[in-house]
């Protein structure tokens, strides 16, 4: 941790309120911290201060944003200790989680806060977010239309913002109408300029766009509905010609919101060959730090994203 000795910094704010409420991540944060590059640093740091002169303006306090944050972790740890003893996700069924979460705005809110310091607190989300930021770089010459399907806490949107040029026609669609008031107060907090945004709150599979897209993100979108085959094939239709899609999905992921369970990155790779995608980059990140063949054996959650496009396409 040699880059952030010093206490003075906006990500050392949001790491002592973390830290001052619990010892137990505490530990698993600093581990992780202990070989992280400069590089890494300066992103957290960026990002710390965006994200609280974002919450100080929505006047949100960051012990809410912290205690989210825990909350997440909670979460995250009865689930898999559920799965552990029965094999099964907690929800089975995707209209119950929209019940119990998604349609429950102080709950969603208090999920996608959380979700947001993930990005540079769980390991596989910062990596899942470098090749999210790479694929667009190396497409932002020619994405003139670009959706994403399930924007979540927002992040993603911006990034993509920031990478395309401003000319740049976008569209976000969400089920949960708390997830695009998030998606679309931090857009207009931070890029103002930008006013070509289209907020859907809907099913995608309900939905036509027969334009299609130069550029489509789903993240972590997947296991949460009960047929993604049926996300995937509706994807793959969207993509213009020579477009790009960054997804991904997990592996033994038990959580409060995800239905579909995923065994294996075999399984997920068929699945997106099946409906018409040709995986052009991919990582496969374990949340474990043990050896691949340990984690599969013991069915701990693996993170999986990918670059892809059409097959056949150039």
């Amino acid at each position: 941790m040699k880059a952030f000795e010093h206490t003075d910094t906006y990500f050392n704010r949001i790491l002592n309120e973390i830290y001052e409420k619990s010892p137990l991540q505490k530990k698993r944060i600093q581990t992780y911290l202990a070989s992280r590059t400069e590089k890494y640093f300066t992103a957290a740091e960026q990002f710390s201060r965006d994200y609280l002169s974002y919450i100080e303006f929505v006047k949100i306090p960051l012990s809410y944003v912290v205690d989210a944050y825990l909350q997440l972790c909670s979460d995250a740890l009865k689930c898999q200790k559920y799965f552990m003893k029965t094999g099964k996700y907690p929800l089975e069924f995707a209209a119950d989680v929209y019940d119990e979460l998604y349609n429950d705005p102080v709950r969603m809110r208090s999920h996608m806060i959380g979700l947001a310091l993930s990005q540079f607190l769980w390991p596989s989300h910062y990596e899942m977010h470098l090749l999210f930021d790479t694929a667009l770089a190396d497409r932002a010459a020619t994405v003139k239309t670009y959706l994403e399907i399930g924007p979540g806490h927002g992040l993603y949107l911006r990034k993509a913002i920031a990478r395309l040029n401003l000319n740049t026609r976008f569209t976000a669609v969400d089920i949960s109408s708390e997830s695009i008031g998030i998606t679309r107060s931090l857009l207009q907090f931070f890029n103002p300029e930008c006013t070509a945004i289209d907020y859907i709150t809907q099913d995608m599979l309900k939905l036509d766009f027969p334009d299609g897209y130069d550029f489509i993100t789903m993240g972590e979108v997947l296991e949460h509905v009960n047929y993604p085959d049926k996300l995937l094939t509706k994807l793959c239709s969207l993509l213009r010609p020579s477009g790009r899609s960054f997804i991904s999905t997990c592996v033994n992921a038990p959580s409060i919101d995800h239905v579909y369970h995923f065994k294996s990155v075999e399984q997920i790779r068929d699945m997106a060959e099946s409906c018409g995608l040709e995986i052009l980059d991919e990582r496969i990140l374990p949340v474990d730090n043990l050896p691949l063949e340990q984690i599969i054996e013991m069915k701990l959650t693996i993170n999986w994203c990918a670059v892809v496009k059409k097959t056949g396409d150039t």
